[in-house]
This record gives C-alpha cells, sequence and structure tokens, in this order.
C-alpha cells in the first residue's frame, strides 16, 4: 500500500512561526503557531513537531531526516535558514496562493498583509500575480509599530480593537517613525489625552501608511496576514478608506487570515514536483 503524502507549510515570520500541514485531497491536517524564538531552527522543528504523539514530519524527535512522504515549504522572514526544508517560497507567493486556494474570486483584486516587519499590497489579475510593493523602510505601517507603541501604552493587543472603538475624537500622530511616535504618544498622554483616542489614531497612521504606498485599482480587496485577523478594528478602517476611494469596492478578511501564508506554501509543494 503507498504511503500517504502529507504537505508542511512553514511562515516564519519574525513574531511568529506558523505551520500548516495538507493530506493529498489538499484538505488541512492541522494548524500550529508559536512565538519566533532563537535558534530559529530548533523553534521551527517545534511548531513543526508539536506534542508527544502529535503528527510531525521528521523521523524523530533527534534527527532532521524526513519520514516518506513528507515535504516541507518555507516562506517568510527566515525562510532561508531552515536546513532541512525542501523547498522555500517568497512571501508575495505564499500569500497569493493561500488566499486563492481560501477563497474562489474570479475577478482582479488586491491582498494587503500586514507582517511584524513589512507592509505588502499584491494586485492579482487571472489568478497571477500581477504587481506588488513592499514596505521594508521602517516599521510603520507593521505589526512591530502597533506592538511597539501598545507596550508604551501598556495595552495587550487583544484590548486595542475594543478601545478604539471607544473613540471620541480623531486624533492624529504626525510621525510615522517608531521611536518619535512613542515620544509623541507620551507627550500626548501627558496632556492628559484619552487611550482610546490614542489607539484609533495608531490606527489611522497604519491605514494612511499603507495606503500611501501605491493605489489600489482593482473592486476587491482581501486581507491577509495575522496583524489583520487580530485587530478588527483596523480591518474596518482600512474597509472605510477603500469605500471612500472607491464606491464599487468590496472588501474580505481571508478566513484563515493569520494562516495563508503557511496554507500557500503547503499548496505549492504539493503541486510542485516531487
Amino acid at each position: 500500500m503507498a504511503e500517504s503524502k502529507i504537505f508542511w507549510g512553514v511562515d516564519c515570520g519574525s513574531s511568529e512561526i506558523k505551520v500548516v500541514a495538507l493530506d493529498e485531497g489538499g484538505n488541512i491536517l492541522l494548524k500550529r503557531k508559536q512565538k519566533t524564538l532563537f535558534p530559529l531552527q530548533d523553534h521551527v522543528r517545534r511548531a513543526l513537531t508539536g506534542g508527544d504523539g502529535d503528527l510531525s514530519p521528521f523521523d524523530n524527535g533527534k534527527s532532521n531526516a524526513l519520514k516518506p512522504g513528507h515535504k516541507i515549504v518555507a516562506t517568510g522572514y527566515g525562510r532561508k535558514h531552515i536546513d532541512f526544508a525542501d523547498d522555500a517560497l517568497t512571501e508575495i507567493k505564499a500569500h497569493f496562493i493561500g488566499v486563492e486556494q481560501q477563497l474562489d474570486l474570479k475577478e482582479s483584486y488586491s491582498i494587503i498583509d500586514i507582517g511584524g516587519q513589512d507592509s505588502k499590497i499584491i494586485a492579482i489579475d487571472h489568478s497571477k500575480v500581477d504587481q506588488f510593493i513592499i514596505n521594508r523602510k521602517c516599521a510603520a505601517g507593521t505589526g512591530a509599530y502597533i506592538e511597539e507603541l501598545g507596550h508604551r501604552l501598556e495595552v495587550s493587543l487583544g484590548d486595542m480593537t475594543a478601545l478604539a472603538r471607544n473613540n471620541d475624537k480623531e486624533l492624529s500622530l504626525n510621525s510615522f517613525c517608531t521611536v518619535f511616535s512613542g515620544q509623541e504618544v507620551i507627550k500626548v498622554l501627558m496632556n492628559g489625552e484619552r487611550i482610546e483616542n490614542i489607539i484609533y489614531a495608531l490606527y489611522s497612521s497604519v491605514v494612511k501608511r499603507v495606503m500611501e504606498m501605491t493605489t489600489i485599482t482593482t473592486d476587491i480587496v482581501v486581507f491577509s496576514g495575522g496583524v489583520l485577523k487580530f485587530h478588527p478594528q483596523l480591518v474596518d478602517m482600512f474597509s472605510e478608506k477603500l469605500t471612500e476611494a472607491n464606491p464599487r469596492m468590496k472588501t474580505r478578511l481571508a478566513p484563515d487570515a493569520q494562516y495563508s501564508g503557511a496554507i500557500g506554501a503547503a499548496v505549492y509543494g504539493k503541486s510542485s514536483p516531487q
């Protein structure tokens, strides 16, 4: 009897490692995630292996040898540093394939993905990547920017959306730089400003920075990545701005937004030559 094949996608991001396993039919067998820690390969292996008795691609707990029928494709920030991966895929291609796997979109569309260290806008036409732009110049408009200012405000990331939705004014942060924004936030707090208004301003600055990256010409935008998955108010604010610019605009959050890259890597492993 032929060995069952399992295809693993590893999205090794700057903040978290996401893992997805697919069977030969493209069904998701499992999803796992953990913080990105170092030595990187050790923690990628831990994410792939899980707990005792869990599904694992390795022959045993001490070796990098893969079991027969298992294939690993890596993507993300650390994709080039995983020696036991069979292949590596750019984040652009991984998120595109991952979104295509989750949504049946016939029209042209764009993907907005906000990662820990960068933001990406990807234009898709006829089920192919048409063009893309990445912001890697600074932390503005990224998960690191949100996390750093949340830390300064002593607010957990999970509480930020609820607080932002209780704002009573549309405050603006004048600086996009994480360092100077932090200083600006401290000054605003000293002047007695409500935290709710500051978090709303933080989200507004992320939307403004990403929207300035390029002009979105499609009538559909799909949101991908963990930052947009866990900050619903940010999705709402993006949708509002996009609809203001284009009344025909339709926006969607990918069902497994945080795992889009890992899903894309696993699908690529399944479709590429063995």
